[in-house]
């Protein structure tokens, strides 16, 4: 027993040699820096490691700068009550007063009482509290590197993806799968997307500080059949009364007016509306039907890409009407899957049919009367990176918010000629690829049929599974579908 105990002693010094964590931690640090494509920051973190691990000279420094200048010891509270203030004045607005109340005021006084205890050096309460901060905030810091640049949790909110994923799944979604995104919008409150914790009305984000689309090396493009995650293209507009819904589709609905111009003012009138950068913007999950590049269409509820139907997908649904011939009865917007076809095999007995899809007035293009439905759609072709297009008045309908929106162009007609950038064209390059997402759900999703394209740069990830999930309507864990592969 002695002899194991030391055997295990050993490898404990062994692991926990400082020469060896540090070797790990420059290793870890080395080739995120590779990835990210700042192999320049390398000249100041790998010494900073070396000498926290190893020579401890800035520890040496700072502690005899504390004894011997008065100065430096209030500069450095100053630095750890800021710290503490930042930490615990943030729970207190969340817990206590929902971010009702102005968060300086908070601040302040966190701070003022912080700085008092870290000059004074005798506080129990303060220390005790202090022991708390410092693995919240190592804890943030390092949950947010994970969520940025690995992988997400997201829940299912709703059935658009049934019967392959349900309301009250929770999912994890990779993001090396197509390459993480680099924060666009990179000052935002940790672990919330788009609003504060226990108060949706506000913006968890400032867009004082804002970069530039980039996305590190993935392992793989988008492909079709892939079920993934993206920023709601419609959703830089949201009317916060009705978050669910699409600004823009509620533009359509006559229910805000005759015009677009009544319905625009009416909304704004009665409504409080928010704005909201790329990376902000709602998260969405669907299913890829199209690649930039293709020709997509939709033949009785069946999806072609070039001429060529998708593959078949096992839990994809849509609401039938189905006739029973025996008893003379019609039953309306059954819903089944593809799967459950069989039981109606029986033609002599039954008469099918898909029950008819939406009107196509909601449908892209919005502005050209085209008679698509949700079942029968397209031809559309999906913009492709380096692919050039004529700007045409059907063209301009089904691309124009691509151009203008999403790749940032001013698109106006003046007389019979369109005008990019102030500048006669003719044609238009895309910068960018686009992609083509429905629901499984084919007759209960708000997907690409309704609202277009979807960015590359939208591309938040790829759904790998279900790690757990909860029935939102009946209660109880569904444990039939923890740890479910997403196919």
């Amino acid at each position: 027993m002695h002899k194991i105990k030391s055997i295990f002693s050993a490898i404990g010094r062994v692991l926990t040699h400082p020469w060896l964590i540090a070797s790990f931690v420059a290793l870890i640090v080395t080739l995120f820096a590779v990835w990210y494509g700042a192999a320049w920051s390398l000249i100041v973190t790998l010494p900073l490691i070396y000498d926290y691990y190893i020579g401890h000279h800035i520890a040496n420094l700072h502690k005899r700068l504390v004894e011997r200048y008065k100065w430096w010891r209030v500069l450095y509270a100053v630095l750890l009550a800021a710290i503490f203030a930042a930490v615990v004045g943030s729970l207190v607005q969340m817990l206590l007063f929902r971010w009702e109340f102005p968060f300086i005021i908070t601040f302040a006084v966190i701070f003022g009482w912080a700085m008092y205890e870290e000059l004074k050096l005798d506080s129990k309460v303060y220390n005790w509290i202090y022991g708390w901060v410092n693995p919240i905030l190592f804890a943030t810091v390092a949950a947010t590197l994970i969520q940025c640049y690995w992988f997400q949790m997201f829940v299912i909110p709703t059935g658009s993806m049934e019967s392959t994923l349900m309301a009250g799944d929770y999912i994890l979604v990779s993001k090396p799968s197509y390459g993480p995104r680099v924060p666009i919008t990179p000052l935002s409150f940790p672990f919330v997307h788009n609003t504060m914790p226990r108060n949706d009305r506000m913006s968890s984000f400032t867009t004082s500080w804002q970069r530039d689309y980039r996305r590190l090396v993935g392992l793989q493009s988008v492909e079709r059949g892939d079920v993934v995650v993206f920023n709601f293209p419609e959703g830089d507009t949201v009317v916060m009364e009705r978050a669910a819904e699409s600004y823009y589709q509620m533009l359509l609905s006559s229910e805000f007016g005759v015009t677009e111009q009544e319905r625009r003012e009416n909304i704004l009138n009665n409504y409080t509306i928010a704005i909201r950068p790329l990376d902000k913007k709602e998260n969405y999950i669907k299913r890829c039907v199209g690649v930039a590049g293709d020709t997509l269409r939709i033949v009785d509820g069946v999806v072609y890409h070039d001429d060529e139907a998708e593959w078949e997908i096992p839990n994809k649904q849509y609401y039938y009407d189905i006739y029973d011939n025996a008893k003379a009865r019609l039953v309306t917007g059954v819903l089944l899957r593809d799967s459950e076809l069989s039981r109606y095999a029986d033609t002599t007995r039954y008469t099918l049919r898909k029950s008819q899809g939406f009107a196509g007035e909601r449908l892209i293009p919005h502005k050209v009367a085209t008679g698509w439905t949700l079942d029968n759609f397209g031809p559309v072709w999906i913009p492709a990176a380096g692919a050039t297009i004529e700007l045409t008045d059907y063209n301009v309908a089904m691309y124009g918010r691509a151009i203008s929106v999403y790749e940032g162009h001013t698109l106006e007609r003046r007389g019979d000629s369109y005008f990019v950038d102030g500048v006669e064209a003719q044609e238009y390059t895309f910068s960018q690829n686009y992609y083509f997402m429905m629901g499984d759900n084919r007759h209960g999703s708000l997907d690409s049929r309704f609202w277009g394209f979807v960015p590359e740069d939208h591309i938040v990830g790829k759904a790998s599974y279900v790690w757990f999930s909860v029935d939102p309507y009946e209660g109880g864990i569904r444990w039939e579908r923890m740890f479910k592969s997403i196919l």
